[in-house]
């Protein structure tokens, strides 16, 4: 399937809202391990067009060639490229983008809270996530970055 052609698909007509909006539901998610990708894949496929990629710099790469992404979930600790600084790279690519990140850790040694009070993150979410609260933290990027792209920000 073409770039383009997911990219027209990505998109989601919202009819009850008054304005009919259309929505990017395009979503990233970068991890290193597999098996961590393949759950996302079961739980959020069928309401998202998921993208996943297995690092930071793949992630990247994702990115710049398959988007845009309206939000990029992106675990904390991987080899390479942590979460948070390849969450802050996509924002240097599209501010516009939704950054949420998953932590095993519930420190912010990382400087999450930072990063959250910056607008740098939209959401900090503690691993193991349930599916249903990781599916609304996504809903609720999407939003933003709909309000954000509209410019209602």
């Amino acid at each position: 399937m073409t770039s383009e052609r997911r990219g027209k698909e990505a998109l989601a007509y919202l009819g009850e809202s008054p304005f009919h909006v259309w929505m990017n539901r395009k979503i990233l998610c970068i991890d290193d391990e597999e098996s961590i990708l393949k759950g996302l894949k079961l739980h959020l496929s069928r309401e998202f067009d998921l993208v996943t990629a297995s690092d930071g710099a793949q992630g990247l790469e994702t990115f710049q060639q398959e988007g845009p992404f309206a939000v990029v979930v992106s675990d904390m600790r991987m080899p390479g490229m942590d979460g948070a600084t390849t969450l802050s790279k996509i924002k240097e690519i599209d501010p516009n983008a939704v950054g949420i990140l998953l932590t095993g850790h519930a420190d912010f040694e990382f400087g999450g809270s930072q990063a959250l009070s910056t607008g740098k993150l939209f959401r900090i979410l503690n691993k193991p996530c349930p599916p249903e609260k990781l599916k609304h933290a996504i809903e609720e990027g999407i939003k933003e970055f709909a309000a954000k792209s509209s410019g209602g920000e």
